[in-house]
């Protein structure tokens, strides 16, 4: 029976194949190296990078930075033991006006996340909010939270609209006393992976 020396891939390497069969598993070889690699590109395209920055691990001063952006006076909690995990957390405290942490996000359009975080309060908070705006900064979907004495899970499920673009928020209304709020532990869940990823954003 004649035989063929055929090289594929990306070394010189030797395949042997029969006369008769040479051509059909050639051909199905190629085919399977072109559908594997559309498939990776595909999931490349619709799959963002895993989730960073929720645990506030890699906050490396006491005032929030990238990828995070402060609102009001906020600041981060470094190995005080206030976390709900790990060594770090991000606070929020004043007497007046809002106090919160923001963060933008890329997401796939039309797909349902859902997005969950660890809140702990002062007694007197009344007026807490956590959830998603869209690009310009126009709340999108929200929660709204009071006292809540240890940590919370906080869950919000909501479906993406046609854009891409926006903003993962935690924050409160400070009534003319003392307040806080510690926040820990993010996490965003949904679309084709597992994870999503929170853009850095400027401001």
């Amino acid at each position: 029976m004649q035989t063929y020396c055929i090289f594929v891939g990306f070394r010189n390497f030797p395949v042997m194949f029969s006369k008769q069969f040479a051509i059909g598993k050639i051909a199905v070889f190629i085919s399977t190296i072109a559908t594997l690699s559309l498939g990776s590109t595909q999931a490349q395209a619709s799959c963002a990078a895993p989730f960073t920055g929720g645990d506030f691990e890699g906050q490396t001063r006491q005032r929030v930075s990238s990828p995070w952006v402060p609102e009001g006076r906020v600041g981060i909690d470094r190995g005080l033991g206030y976390s709900n995990a790990g060594k770090n957390n991000a606070w929020m405290r004043n007497v007046s006006g809002w106090n919160g942490i923001r963060q933008r996000v890329r997401l796939q359009p039309n797909t349902q996340y859902q997005l969950t975080a660890y809140v702990r309060t002062s007694a007197n908070v009344t007026d807490g909010y956590f959830g998603v705006r869209d690009a310009r900064q126009k709340v999108f979907s929200e929660i709204k939270f009071g006292s809540l004495p240890r940590y919370t899970p906080l869950t919000l499920g909501f479906r993406t609209g046609s854009e891409t673009e926006y903003n993962i928020f935690t924050g409160f209304w400070a009534l003319g006393q003392d307040s806080w709020v510690q926040v820990d532990d993010y996490r965003l869940t949904g679309g084709s992976c597992a994870d999503v990823e929170l853009v850095p954003a400027s401001n």
